[in-house]
């Protein structure tokens, strides 16, 4: 009998990557229909977002399909060829790179979300990737003890939890600029916007849908209004379930995971002395 090691392929090797990156962001990304790539971009390396997502030119309103038209880009790259095979070989690496992937296991909506993933993943590279996945398992709750803290998760790491939405209004003042729709945005700064908020709700993303779409909302741009005008905004926050129901904001921030991160889903003004739907909020005298 052989005596010669078995070690996983690169190719599987990077599969196994992807996966693991898919699993950490499925939860900011599920369920939205625009922005996916420019999100899971801003989630895998923050510090070098913007700089990356001005050269690939992509929008935080690009479709599904928009996004996943890169990977024609991608492939262009891998069989750039003075002959005439550039069709065939465009085809065969397709189908390689489906295979590769193993597809199949993942439902229709699931696998554009995972193949979006894996298109970020070739866009920051293997290392931003690693670099990702450590910072999230920084919190102990999610390593199962049987595995070192520095080697990556597996697939027997628990799958993450669907987010909670974080619903809140505050005056435009307390608006940084970093703080935009479909951006990420750590702990500390939701904890700054809950100590200045009028009102405030936790509830799960089906309920905010619903609660958001009696608001009266306006298009005004926030840099252009006063710094006491009311804004909405709403905070996906993942492995969040605690936060549910809390009617007191220093309780709410007790709640907040302590190594979490949150995706703005949407900040808007609201219309001027509106109370519309503010009746399902919990506020703050």
């Amino acid at each position: 009998m052989s005596n010669k090691k078995l070690v996983s392929s690169p190719g599987q090797n990077l599969k196994t990557l992807y996966e693991q990156v898919f699993e950490k962001v499925y939860p900011h990304i599920n369920g939205h229909k625009k922005g996916i790539l420019f999100t899971v971009i801003h989630l895998i390396v923050p510090e070098n977002a913007q700089e990356i997502l001005s050269l690939s030119n992509i929008s935080d309103k690009a479709s599904v399909e928009e996004d996943l038209s890169i990977l024609s880009d991608i492939i262009d790259i891998f069989v750039s060829t003075p002959n005439g095979k550039k069709q065939q070989i465009t085809a065969q690496f397709q189908e390689v790179f489906n295979n590769l992937l193993d597809l199949n296991k993942y439902e229709n909506n699931d696998l554009k979300l995972f193949q979006i993933v894996v298109i970020g993943c070739l866009i920051v590279g293997a290392s931003a990737c690693l670099s990702f996945l450590r910072k999230a398992q920084q919190s102990p709750k999610n390593i199962p003890s049987n595995i070192p803290s520095n080697i990556p998760l597996g697939n027997s790491s628990p799958p993450q939890k669907n987010p909670q939405s974080l619903c809140l209004v505050v005056p435009a003042s307390v608006l940084g600029g970093n703080i935009k729709e479909n951006y990420p945005i750590n702990i500390s700064e939701i904890g700054k916007l809950i100590d200045n908020s009028a009102y405030f709700l936790c509830i799960e993303p089906a309920q905010a849908d619903t609660i958001q779409n009696q608001l009266e909302l306006t298009e005004e741009n926030i840099t252009n209004v006063s710094e006491q005008r009311e804004v909405y905004i709403r905070i996906n926050i993942a492995d969040a379930e605690e936060i549910i129901g809390k009617k007191f904001p220093y309780i709410l921030k007790r709640y907040l995971p302590a190594n979490g991160i949150g995706v703005v889903r949407k900040i808007a003004c609201l219309k001027y002395l509106s109370v519309s739907g503010l009746d399902e909020f919990n506020r703050i005298f």
